[in-house]
């Protein structure tokens, strides 16, 4: 019985220093894992701040980026709405310019008729200084009897004139005879349509020349009419 109970003893003794021995490691085990707890901790803490760092510097990137992208979109927008004026005033300037050339062009038409025409005129004015002159003679009856005797003092002074000095316009006549220019060209119309006066029409103004009979009729002698009497007409 002693030896059974020795043994036991034995066994417990063991059994407790075993039992120490787990607890010991035990304890130092949760020793080593409390310190590499603590490490990983210290660690995790670097890690984050580093991280936390991190991401602030990336936001206040990704809000200077943010700016940046608003300012871009912004002024892309400005820019848009310039080169949309651009293109309008564009457009505008443009269509003055057809219009203007158009216009240039109907000019340069409109000269060209202008010149042909004054080629045409010019040539026909050459053709007609060039030509005989042509004397039209009226187809009225002369006057019976004495033909001068139905005359004016001014109507006569005028055929004298032109019995001595030849053809002449009715301007240059009315300078003469100190007439207007309208009662110059009444009073030649009149002695030519009664058949006093041959007109030359080549040119304008008419030049009027004294009628072959009526040249017959006038004596280079015969008293000439003063110009008191013709202010009576």
């Amino acid at each position: 019985m002693d030896l059974i109970a020795a043994v036991i003893d034995l066994l417990s003794v063991a059994l407790l220093v075993f039992v120490m021995f787990v607890g010991y490691r035990a304890v130092r085990a949760f020793r080593q894992s409390k310190q590499a707890v603590t490490e990983s901790g210290s660690i995790l803490s670097v890690i984050v701040s580093a991280l936390t760092s991190r991401i602030e510097a990336s936001e206040s990137l990704v809000t200077d980026l943010r700016t940046s992208f608003d300012g871009i979109s912004q002024r892309s927008a400005e820019l848009e709405g310039q080169q949309s004026n651009l293109r309008s005033s564009y457009l505008q300037v443009l269509g003055y310019l057809q219009e203007v050339l158009s216009n240039d062009k109907r000019l340069i038409s409109e000269l060209d008729q202008f010149k042909t025409r004054l080629t045409s005129i010019q040539e026909k004015q050459t053709a007609i200084h060039d030509a005989p002159r042509q004397v039209q003679r009226t187809q009225l009856p002369m006057p019976r009897g004495d033909v001068l005797s139905a005359l004016t003092p001014t109507e006569r002074h005028t055929l004298e004139i032109l019995a001595r000095e030849g053809p002449k316009a009715a301007p240059e006549l009315g300078r003469r005879m100190r007439k207007s220019r309208e009662h110059m060209a009444r009073l030649m119309k009149k002695l030519y349509l009664e058949g006093y006066v041959d007109r030359e029409s080549n040119h304008a103004p008419f030049r009027y020349k004294l009628n072959e009979k009526i040249g017959s009729v006038l004596q280079p002698g015969e008293k000439a009419v003063t110009a008191e009497a013709s202010q009576k007409v």
